[in-house]
């Protein structure tokens, strides 16, 4: 099973590598976690700032809003497909 760590841990994580006290590869040592995967947190946490992290199936900001652009997109097609149905029959 993976080890799952917690929003403000990759949070203090990724502000102390960006303040430049720190190294991905030293975190990555002390705490026995991947390079790869201490970059991506980095990554996210510098294209999201404090809302990064949502984690338990929570949409990242951008995904989002685009999530909810499709689900407004299938709404308007349904309506629309009953609007067409509901003509013939006026």
């Amino acid at each position: 099973m993976r080890k799952v760590y917690d929003r403000d841990f990759k949070l203090k994580v990724s502000r102390d590598i960006k303040s430049g006290s720190r190294t991905v590869t030293e975190v990555a040592g002390e705490f026995g976690i991947s390079r790869p995967i201490v970059s991506r947190w980095l990554a996210e946490f510098n294209r999201y700032g404090n809302k990064a992290f949502t984690g338990h199936g929570n949409k990242l900001p951008d995904r989002a809003r685009i999530h909810a652009y499709e689900a407004e997109i299938k709404r308007l097609k349904e309506e629309n497909e009953i609007l067409k149905k509901f003509e013939v029959f006026v």
